[in-house]
């Protein structure tokens, strides 16, 4: 035996006693003498040891209790040791189970496949008994560094989900405020981008986009272009002429400058939705004249919830619409300025989304 088997051997040995750990071993052959010498040579190791004397009643074993190593002979009746490897192997919850070959065979071939099939090592008989030994108490402890390793990679990746979710709330709370700050700016209450949010985010999940949670956490952002808009124009109690108008509509593209500088799936589905919220369906739209569904769905998603709600409230330019008037305006615009089954979804569901209008409202 090497001296990195004996080093390795000692190594676990104390590194078990440290713990307080028996391993579990599961010994396979359909010879009684080997069962009965592979078994006492490894309980005197101090390793708790169970027995089958076929593939099959080794495969029940498994099921009952998962052991830490098992030592497989190959010439067996009826289900050889590689059929017993093979459907341990396709099993998700056994195939990291080592599997120490023990046989007869000596063939380079016979090696090979064993190999092939997941073996992690090959005794041939008749065997060494320290052999045995030193080999059985290497792959144990190898297991233990890896079931450690593995465990560690799960606590890492835990970790940073926590952390990604973290940022990922980080961003929608910025996200929020910055909707936020941009409707007090043209005194408006951040009720609006909530009711927008929550409006598109049904309308999402009633559609059943992917992306619901992600259109729920962007659309507060629709109007952020607003921002560079001049307060003459932003507030304006009156119609604009034309050319306050044109300057009001370049509020889109800017929204979609401002935040497409990220990679960032958040800010990449809120610059589109910056920049598509007043898209038409029949192409009639700013700021690209988009056409159907060409104009992302996040966009037309959030077009009807911005008209509806903006509609149902108090701006400086105009006084609340009634609901009847609102109705009116999203049946007469679907397949011109609305998506048709999008609209047909928010009809159907109409009373949706009045609860939402009444849960965030700003008369409260």
């Amino acid at each position: 035996m090497s001296e990195i088997g004996l080093y390795l051997a000692q190594s676990y040995k104390y590194e078990d006693s440290l713990m307080d750990r028996v391993a579990d071993i599961l010994v396979v052959d359909d010879t009684v003498a080997n069962l009965q010498l592979l078994s006492n040579l490894l309980k005197e190791e101090g390793y708790k040891i169970r027995a089958a004397r076929s593939g099959e009643l080794a495969l029940r074993a498994v099921q009952h209790v998962k052991p830490d190593l098992i030592l497989l002979d190959i010439k067996m009746p009826e289900m050889d040791g590689y059929e017993v490897c093979r459907l341990l192997k396709e099993t998700p919850e056994h195939r990291d189970i080592p599997i120490l070959f023990i046989s007869a065979l000596t063939d380079a071939e016979d090696k090979v496949k064993a190999f092939k099939m997941g073996g992690v090592d090959y005794i041939a008989k008749p065997f060494q008994i320290e052999e045995v030994k030193a080999r059985v108490a290497t792959h144990l402890q190898l297991k233990d560094y890896h079931d450690h390793l593995a465990e560690k990679v799960r606590d890492g990746l835990s970790e940073i989900e926590l952390l990604n979710q973290e940022m990922i709330a980080t961003q929608s709370e910025v996200i929020f405020t910055m909707g936020e700050i941009c409707e007090t700016r043209s005194h408006e209450t951040g009720m609006h981008v909530r009711r927008v949010s929550e409006y598109a985010y049904l309308l999402a999940k009633l559609a059943e986009v992917d992306d619901a949670e992600l259109i729920k956490e962007t659309a507060p952002m629709h109007d952020i272009g607003k921002v560079a808009i001049p307060d003459n124009i932003l507030n304006k109690p009156g119609p604009l002429t034309t050319d306050e108008w044109t300057v009001m509509k370049t509020h889109s593209l800017l929204g979609y400058q401002m935040l497409s500088g990220s990679d960032r799936p958040m800010f990449k589905v809120a610059a589109m939705i910056a920049l598509q919220h007043h898209e038409k369906w029949d192409g009639s739209g700013y700021p690209g004249g988009l056409k159907g569904e060409d104009i992302h769905i996040a966009g037309r998603i959030v077009a009807i919830a911005d008209v509806f709600d903006a509609l149902g409230n108090d701006r400086c330019y105009k006084k609340a619409w009634p609901l009847e008037q609102i109705l009116q305006l999203l049946n007469e615009g679907k397949g011109r300025a609305f998506d048709p089954h999008l609209i047909d979804l928010f009809m159907h569901n109409l009373e949706k989304f009045i609860e939402i209008s009444v849960k965030f409202s700003e008369k409260k």
